[in-house]
Formats: C-alpha cells, sequence, structure tokens
C-alpha cells in the first residue's frame, strides 16, 4: 500500500486486491471510472472528529474528501472476485458544488504549505520520541544485566574453591 497525496488526472488503475491510501492535501472529488470501491474515509468532520465512514461506489459515482482526511481504497466485489478499478481524482477547481466554498486557493496553500508539513512534523517527533524511550529502556535492561554478570563474577572470584581432592581425614 502507498500513500500519494495526489492521484493524477488521467485515471489510476487499481488491480483486484490492492489498497489505496490517500490523504490529500487540497479538497478534491474521487471518482470510479471503472469497476467497484469499497472506500473507507476518516477524520476531518467538524460534527464528528476522527470518525470513520464506508462507502461502496461503482464506475460513475464519486466522493468528495476533504483536505487531510484519510481515504483507504481497495477493489471491492461479491465472494473476493474483484476486477481492477479505475480512479480519477478531481482537485478543488474541478470540484463539484457540494464541497465547503471555503475550500480555496488559499486553504488549500495554507493547508499543503503550513498545516500538513506540521502534522507531519509531529507525527516524526513521536516516532523518534517513542524510538528513545524503547532504546533508553533497551539502555536500562543492558546495564542491569551487566551489573548481575559482575557481581556473579565478583562472588564467583570471592568464595573459597571447594577441594577437588578426597576429604582430608578428621583428627
Amino acid at each position: 500500500m502507498f500513500t500519494p497525496h495526489v492521484l493524477p488526472l488521467q485515471p489510476s488503475v487499481l488491480a483486484a486486491g490492492q489498497a489505496l491510501s490517500l490523504r490529500p492535501r487540497c479538497a478534491g472529488v474521487l471518482e470510479v471510472v471503472q469497476g467497484r470501491v469499497w472506500l473507507t474515509l476518516r477524520g476531518s468532520w467538524s460534527d464528528r472528529p476522527g470518525a470513520v465512514a464506508d462507502h461502496v461506489l461503482q464506475a460513475g459515482e464519486h466522493l468528495c474528501i476533504a483536505a487531510g482526511q484519510h481515504a483507504v481504497v481497495e477493489t471491492w466485489g461479491p465472494c473476493a472476485s474483484a476486477d481492477a478499478a479505475a480512479l480519477c481524482w478531481s482537485g478543488v477547481t474541478a470540484a463539484p458544488a457540494t464541497l465547503a466554498p471555503a475550500a480555496g486557493a488559499a486553504s488549500c496553500d495554507w493547508e499543503g504549505g503550513v498545516v500538513q508539513p506540521l502534522r507531519d512534523l509531529r507525527h516524526a517527533l513521536g516516532q523518534g520520541g517513542r524510538a528513545l524511550g524503547t532504546a533508553m529502556a533497551d539502555v536500562a535492561g543492558a546495564g542491569g544485566r551487566c551489573v548481575a554478570g559482575l557481581a556473579r563474577f565478583a562472588l564467583h572470584r570471592t568464595v573459597p574453591r571447594r577441594q577437588r581432592g578426597p576429604c582430608a581425614a578428621l583428627p
């Protein structure tokens, strides 16, 4: 699965069994030119932030996707025998009147030039923090094992060795 920010204006083919993850920087319309797809749309609704909605779209149907929403598209058909699907993305300028009027070129520039890079940075810093925390835990565990090993070695060296030969007769 790959995550393009923008699909080309000509139809893109999605083979059977493949999935496509979209997170557009600008609002637009995803149209199914051929075949049938299952689309899961997440986030950015003002009344239900983070909500998930599933849609089944056939050839000729379209769905408006707002900037920043995450859409996962996969071919869909009965009995898992889905054929390839062709998708076409139209940006804000070609979107129908169902898109919010505030989604103009300026908001698209702001979204793509400022907001999305900040989201990406926040995500990267979060992953870096988690990686650093995991590394610190691993170092602490290794240090503990090292101290335990040194203590075991020191204890082995300081305890007198047992006599290996036959026991001496007691007086």
